[in-house]
């Protein structure tokens, strides 16, 4: 059994998506906080040169720990030009892609979360304990049966 599972963590993959020229990323930090943008060049071993023309990022420097990594990619050359990058994402849909993913509800929770007022973070605690106690005594009863 051992021997199968170290020969199963030896052909699996570790890391699904890698830093690379085309790859769409979610800036987390800095100006651009929140938009979307696409590698077109690396500059070492922390910095991408981004650009984002349809999301409104200027061709720019950032560093990696401020950006998050999607599956989308799209096929464009190292070093090109804003109106190729513009182009290749219209063309694969970009946005609507990363809509439909994650990150971008993960996203859309936390800004919406952040953005309650008094009275919504009020409404959203008397959910949760009312929820969780629900819970507290399914469970409960499911011990005094069994």
């Amino acid at each position: 059994y051992y021997n199968e599972y170290k020969s199963y963590l030896s052909t699996r993959m570790l890391y699904q998506r890698y830093i690379e020229v085309g790859r769409v990323c979610y800036i987390r930090l800095g100006d651009y906080a929140g938009k979307l943008c696409v590698i077109v060049d690396l500059v070492d071993q922390k910095h991408l040169l981004v650009d984002g023309p349809t999301t409104g990022v200027p061709r720019t420097v950032v560093r990696i720990n401020q950006v998050s990594i999607t599956d989308i990619k799209i096929d464009i050359p190292r070093g090109c030009k804003s109106k190729k990058v513009r182009v290749e994402s219209e063309k694969a849909e970009v946005t609507s892609k990363f809509q439909n993913s994650g990150l971008f509800k993960k996203a859309e929770a936390k800004r919406s979360k952040a953005a309650m007022d008094d009275f919504g973070r009020f409404k959203a605690r008397v959910a949760k304990v009312s929820r969780n106690r629900k819970i507290r005594s399914t469970v409960r009863k499911l011990k005094k049966s069994s």
